[in-house]
């Protein structure tokens, strides 16, 4: 092969590369999208016109709107100003930035769909069931992809990866703290209501992420192992252990890697893997409860 061949075969590799890399891009920056536009509508069709609440940033945002007339997107906005501070001081910088596509697509949807999205006529508890089921579908797409809607999630991964507090537990707590708040304000009922809501979500974010709460023991087989381990290792700062097998058909030596990475981050590996070696062999378990540095204290 000459080498204007070679040169020209390397092109087109590059091209093929680049316009790969973009589509998975947009791919997910649309599913993004999409969860968050999920989210804009479930507070414009359930939770605004029935005067429930949220959790975290978007409750407070409400209740600034319910009492003193402040628009809930810009409360949205303000009020994570200093969560999104942080978070780019802690966290990685990709999971900010898809973040802030979350974010600003969910304060973008809210007044401009508000008048498009009709208002069902159902009572105020099928209001605070499907709200949950709505805004819990668009936050589970968005978390499956890798990012949040800011506010509290920020705030519950950086807890998470500093003091190993589960996502699930910092979320909780500020969601009580709302609805403690909404005590001094509102009926006993919106809060019991909004609490409906909150519970339905958080069991729909689950289910559409598989396991928000649990980490993960991820084993993997493959030919490049060493180049895997080292990214994770440089990427998702998880430890990663070599394993000694042997094929059972073949008879052949083989080593694996195992590793143990939270919820949040285990579409990251998955992405690591698949674009190192797409032939590797990937399974993945629920963790009940992990001890060791990284994640629980030994006692």
């Amino acid at each position: 092969m000459s080498e204007i061949d070679k040169e020209t075969k390397k092109t087109k590799t590059s091209a093929a590369v680049m316009m790969k890399t973009a589509f998975k891009l947009l791919r997910k920056l649309a599913g993004i999208t999409i969860g968050a536009a999920l989210i804009a509508v479930a507070f414009n069709a359930f939770v605004i016109p029935y005067g429930l609440l949220s959790g975290g940033i978007s409750g407070l945002a409400l209740m600034g709107s319910y009492l003193y007339g402040f628009p809930v997107y810009l409360g949205i906005f303000i009020l994570n100003i200093p969560i999104f501070l942080w978070g780019i001081k802690a966290l990685d910088w990709k999971l900010m930035l898809y973040s802030m596509v979350g974010t600003a697509v969910v304060i973008a949807a809210l007044p401009l769909s508000a008048p498009y999205i009709p208002v069902p006529a159902i009572d105020i508890f099928l209001a605070s069931v499907f709200s949950g089921v709505v805004g819990g579908s668009g936050g589970g797409m968005i978390f499956k992809l890798g990012a949040s809607t800011g506010g509290t999630d920020i705030a519950a991964i950086i807890m998470k990866k500093k003091k190993n507090i589960s996502v699930g537990a910092t979320n909780f707590y500020c969601n009580i703290a709302v609805l403690a708040l909404s005590l001094f304000f509102f009926d006993l009922k919106i809060a019991l209501y909004t609490a409906i809501s909150m519970w339905v979500g958080a069991r729909v974010t689950d289910a559409v992420i598989e396991g928000l709460n649990r980490n993960k023991s991820v084993t993997i087989i493959s030919e490049k192992n060493d180049e895997i381990a080292e990214r994770i290792m440089n990427e998702i700062d998880r430890g990663a252990t070599f394993l000694e097998g042997h094929g059972a058909y073949t008879g052949e030596p083989k080593r694996l890697i195992n590793c143990i990475v939270g919820h949040y981050e285990i579409a990251k590996l998955k992405e690591i893997v698949l674009e190192i070696d797409r032939d590797a062999f990937i399974f993945i378990t629920e963790t009940v409860e992990v001890m060791g540095k990284g994640f629980t204290r030994n006692k």
